[in-house]
């Protein structure tokens, strides 16, 4: 990688909001915001002062002030969290803007709570709602639907209060349900709710625009069902093409988990990548100018990004995306970890316990590896054979992202995939054809009023084949003898120095090349 990569402000910038979250998650809501904002106006303020007077001085005040910015984010987030919840059980009146999603006994939605003991609240507040399902009057629906409001009775709890956790593992529940925007969480019995008329402008815009695009996702996910792909190769599809995971079984979840393939059920860069070079090459089909075609794609682009539910690792893939297609147009070069570190101060921004989050760590530690070991290692070999530069470039990513990945892996979910080399062979051989039918098969669904519903047929065929084909193939080998490792664990000092250990070799590893570098000029 070119040295000019590591001297990129926004590098700086990232690292810094990051140790500032830190420090305002080691406060918590113990130093009120005031501060946090005097201390970020004053480094602001000298940094402004030092730009004309001593580059260096400016440089560490603006360091400085956005760490005391990422402080006031987490701190601010900590006031909010703090807010009490009222005291035994009482009414609340909530519009369900989630999916329901069935676990056992329990179908468990996202709602946005409006009033709670009859008094409106100023912001809606997110829970997550556990639905008791009536067995034994044998009613088929004991949850609401998507949209509905809903007037319940029952005892709101703080996240994650309640839930048991894996000795081997450091997966904090509470943590998880705050990094996604849980303010609550409840269980109501089948007898202590009812539907009743809520008007959705209780909800803030962008809720409105979240609960519009899901009523739009279950519309294009009905498609799947009415085609006849059902069970498992409907779990998989909609989690690979429309981010809905709410199908997906333990089994399976266990199958792509043993196999390292989880990511594939996770909306990522792979997914959006894919989808990024499918609309170029469509536009680029009909001949449309170069400029126009690039910010058509961008613009579809994102919108399939809130379509989806704008996860962080897609919202991070888009950043990278646009940054990587703006920079093309005007015929600079792009720096992957400058749009790496802008996604990364985005997410942040946006929410700050996000740092927190499993898929935010694993996700953008991910690209980090790539971005900054792949350069290192593509060079040691370059196979003349299409099918062999395939196989080695397939094999050398999955290795870098499992460097990256695997002590992450082990600290919150306590196992490991041997067989990770073949699995992610067998995925990257079918994801692109999974991906490119699913959007000829929406493509086709307007041809139905023609009369042409064969064509849907044809494709749903070969989607529901080729994702049948990629559950067995998976599933084999996670019968296989030793396909994980399982009941293996790192502590927090254990994961810090592995990562350590990697920087240290990887930077003998550069040293080195930049040495032979120089002998041979």
């Amino acid at each position: 990688m070119p040295q000019t990569d590591y001297h990129q402000p926004m590098i700086y910038v990232a690292v810094a909001l990051m140790v500032g979250i830190m420090v305002g998650n080691g406060v918590g809501a113990s130093v009120g915001l005031i501060p946090w904002v005097v201390v970020f106006g004053v480094l602001f303020v000298l940094a402004c002062v030092g730009y004309r007077c001593n580059k260096w001085l400016c440089d560490i005040c603006l360091i400085l002030s956005t760490m005391a910015f990422g402080a006031f984010l987490e701190c601010r987030q900590a006031h909010e969290q703090a807010n009490p919840l009222p005291e035994g059980r009482g009414s609340c009146e909530a519009i369900v803007v989630g999916m329901p999603q069935q676990h056992g006994k329990v179908i468990q939605a996202d709602a946005q709570i409006v009033t709670v003991g009859g008094q409106r609240l100023r912001h809606p507040m997110k829970a997550r709602l556990s639905f008791l399902r009536d067995t034994l009057s044998g009613e088929a629906v004991s949850a609401p639907a998507l949209g509905d409001g809903i007037t319940f009775f029952s005892r709101l709890q703080r996240p994650g209060e309640g839930y048991r956790t894996n000795a081997n593992t450091h997966f904090d529940s509470r943590r998880w349900l705050l990094s996604q925007g849980y303010r609550a969480q409840t269980l109501i019995s089948p007898y202590d709710w009812h539907r009743v008329a809520l008007s959705l402008h209780s909800l803030g815009r962008a809720d409105r625009v979240r609960l519009r695009v899901g009523k739009w996702r279950e519309q294009m996910l009905g498609q799947y069902r009415r085609m006849g792909i059902l069970g498992e190769e409907y779990a998989v599809l909609a989690a690979m093409t429309l981010g809905d995971k709410s199908c997906l079984t333990k089994t399976l979840r266990r199958v792509y988990s043993q196999t390292g393939t989880s990511h594939v059920l996770a909306l990522s860069g792979l997914h959006l990548s894919i989808v990024f070079s499918i609309l170029l090459l469509t536009f680029g089909l009909f001949r449309i100018n170069r400029w126009v075609s690039y910010w058509l794609t961008l613009l579809v682009l994102w919108c399939f990004v809130v379509l989806v539910g704008m996860p962080v690792s897609v919202v991070r893939a888009a950043i990278m995306l646009s940054m990587g297609s703006i920079a093309l147009l005007l015929h600079r070069r792009a720096a992957s970890l400058s749009a790496l570190s802008l996604a990364a101060v985005v997410v942040l921004v946006l929410n700050p316990e996000s740092l927190w989050d499993v898929s935010f760590q694993l996700s953008f530690m991910a690209v980090l590896s790539l971005v900054v070991m792949e350069p290192l290692v593509e060079g040691l070999w370059y196979p003349r054979l299409r099918v062999v530069a395939w196989l080695w470039s397939t094999t050398r990513t999955s290795v870098i992202a499992q460097l990256g990945t695997a002590p992450l892996v082990v600290y919150y979910f306590g196992n490991l995939s041997v067989y990770f080399l073949p699995a992610n062979l067998l995925v990257s051989l079918l994801s692109m054809p999974l991906l490119l039918l699913s959007f000829f098969f929406f493509l086709s669904l307007p041809l139905q009023w023609a009369h042409l519903v064969c064509v849907s047929q044809l494709l749903s065929w070969l989607l529901s084949s080729a994702t049948l084909l990629l559950n067995h193939g998976l599933r084999w080998m996670s019968y296989l003898p030793g396909a994980a490792v399982d009941d293996v664990s790192f502590n927090q000092k254990q994961v810090w120095l592995y990562y350590f250990v990697l920087i240290c070799l990887l930077s003998a590893w550069m040293y080195e090349k930049r040495i032979k570098r120089s002998k041979n000029c």
